[in-house]
């Protein structure tokens, strides 16, 4: 059997997932009704989080508890 047989079949063992890496996502939005969804790494987010912005309102429970 070739590779890809053997892999549509799952004889072969699969690789390693990474189960524990943690993700972080940002909505962006290019006009008034689409969105897409931005998701980084960890490291990628310590690099980015300074050029994002927040806009809009938090939660109502934050804003209680802040203002």
């Amino acid at each position: 059997m070739n590779a890809n047989t053997r892999a549509i079949l799952g004889l072969d063992v699969p690789p390693a997932r990474e189960i524990v890496k943690n993700r972080r996502g940002v909505m962006s939005y290019s006009a008034k009704d689409t969105g897409s969804l931005q998701i980084f790494t960890n490291e990628s987010w310590k690099r980015n989080k300074k050029y994002i912005v927040p806009n809009g309102a938090r939660s109502c429970v934050k804003n209680f508890m802040r203002g």
